[in-house]
């Protein structure tokens, strides 16, 4: 039997799947079960996972969502801990070890730190359990020039120290992309909800381990690279997956009242600097002393989410590797002031037709 299984729940990802599973490999000291749950539904992907060598591929009949998957291939593994994974994440020496070993006793799952970037110089930022009370912040945010700069710069605040910790930290929820959760846990506080066919299923089954009076640790030794928005679904599928999986958490958790939401539907969003267009290769200025900033890039004009940098020199650029990975248009990029969250200056970089 298995100390440690790795999951993968696979969807029209097998170049990328193999490299999570080589990289994870390479993490573990101990040996690592491999077990890949395949929700493509195409035979030519079924027989490109093949060749990668797993203990068990689970080819489903029809696509069984993120939580099905997981489902599906921590009940065919054997291991006491369980390694969930996306395809497109590429494991660090010592990543798998790192978050095992924080696990026992209260501590039910555990994340990483990732990057967004092969280096590791620009840090994803961290999960968030989405709460009712936040919602409605949002909303209100998005109408209010005045909130929206104090949301914003609370919310930067926040990411600078989640990026700055060191040593494991509690948190509420670390990225459904990677988790490492025991499965006695998992057993526990009744698996991942499969009513949610992509988005939330991970919140919400963190906030059930919350629930039986569990813990969450995000490892900041435990390093990966997320190669994220791989999915072959389109734009569209996206926003309707997640606008269905985002009533069905919010009601779960708050009750139909939340439907009441909709009279407070985001405005258009509130932005009081222009971005200044940018050349994909450009050079963004940081001032002097550039130890006291953190350049941060996101696919949103409210950097509501970012990833960060915590720049050593006075001009930085977007790596390559993050530009060409990036299905976006435009990808937005700023200087902020690390101790107040005061934004320098900001710039766009767009994709040429």
């Amino acid at each position: 039997m298995a100390d440690r299984s790795l999951i993968v729940v696979n969807y029209r990802s097998a170049a990328l799947c193999r490299g999570a599973v080589q990289s994870a490999r390479d993490a573990s000291s101990e040996p690592l079960e491999i077990v890949i749950v395949d929700n493509s539904c195409d035979p030519r992907e079924a027989a490109a996972l093949e060749s990668i060598g797993a203990d068990r591929l689970i080819v489903a009949g029809s696509n069984l969502g993120y939580a099905g998957g997981a489902n599906a291939g921590i009940a065919a593994s054997s291991g006491s801990v369980a390694v969930v994974s996306n395809p497109d994440i590429v494991f660090a020496a010592g990543c798998v070890d790192r978050l095992a070993e924080v696990l026992g006793g209260r501590v039910a799952l555990s994340g990483p730190r990732f990057s967004w970037d092969a280096g590791g110089a620009w840090l994803l930022p961290p999960a968030e359990v989405t709460t009712l009370r936040g919602e409605v912040s949002r909303r209100l945010a998005s109408r209010s020039a005045v909130r929206a700069m104090r949301r914003s710069r609370r919310r930067f605040l926040d990411r600078v120290a989640f990026w700055r910790a060191a040593s494991p930290l509690r948190v509420a929820a670390v990225s459904g992309a990677l988790m490492a959760v025991e499965r006695n846990a998992w057993r526990r506080v009744g698996k991942f909800d499969e009513r949610y066919r992509l988005y939330y299923e991970e919140i919400d089954f963190m906030r059930a381990l919350g629930r039986e009076g569990l813990e969450l640790r995000h490892v900041p030794a435990a390093r990966c690279r997320h190669i994220y928005d791989q999915s072959a679904a389109s734009e569209a599928e996206h926003r309707d997956k997640f606008a269905e999986s985002e009533m069905l958490y919010l009601e779960k958790w708050h009750g139909p009242g939340v439907r009441l939401l909709r009279l407070l539907e985001s405005g258009d969003g509130v932005f009081t600097d222009a971005a200044v267009a940018l050349p994909p290769s450009g050079a963004i200025g940081v001032p002097s002393r550039p130890e006291d900033y953190v350049v941060e890039a996101s696919p949103l004009e409210s950097f509501d989410t970012a990833a960060g940098h915590f720049p050593e020199r006075g001009e930085v650029r977007v790596p390559a590797e993050i530009w060409e990975s990036f299905h976006g248009s435009a990808l937005f990029v700023r200087v902020v002031e690390a101790a107040t969250g005061r934004e320098v200056s900001r710039g766009v970089l767009r994709k040429s037709a």
